[in-house]
């Protein structure tokens, strides 16, 4: 299994393996747009890698509605006590 790691712009992404970036091809890819995704994924395939990232993503963008879900209800909750409270 190979490392690969994302580049992304506004409208494209690209996936390479790690091994195959050198600090040559990222100053390419920086100069035409391109930033470093944080993510790095462990996959047999460079479609393998994408199903990694979009699955990550997806976990990332449920737990980020579910924590504003919460916020939401506290929020509610502290509005009712207030003006149950007048």
């Amino acid at each position: 299994m190979k490392i690969y790691v994302f580049y992304y712009n506004e409208s494209n992404a690209r996936v390479f393996t790690k091994e195959s970036i050198n600090q040559e091809s990222a100053a390419l890819l920086k100069r035409k747009g391109y930033k470093k995704h944080h993510f790095e994924v462990e996959a047999v395939s460079a479609q393998e890698a994408i199903a990694k990232l979009k699955k990550n993503d997806d976990d990332y963008l449920n737990e980020l509605k579910d924590y504003s879900d919460d916020l939401l209800f506290v929020g509610l909750a502290g509005i009712a006590t207030f003006f149950k409270v007048f």
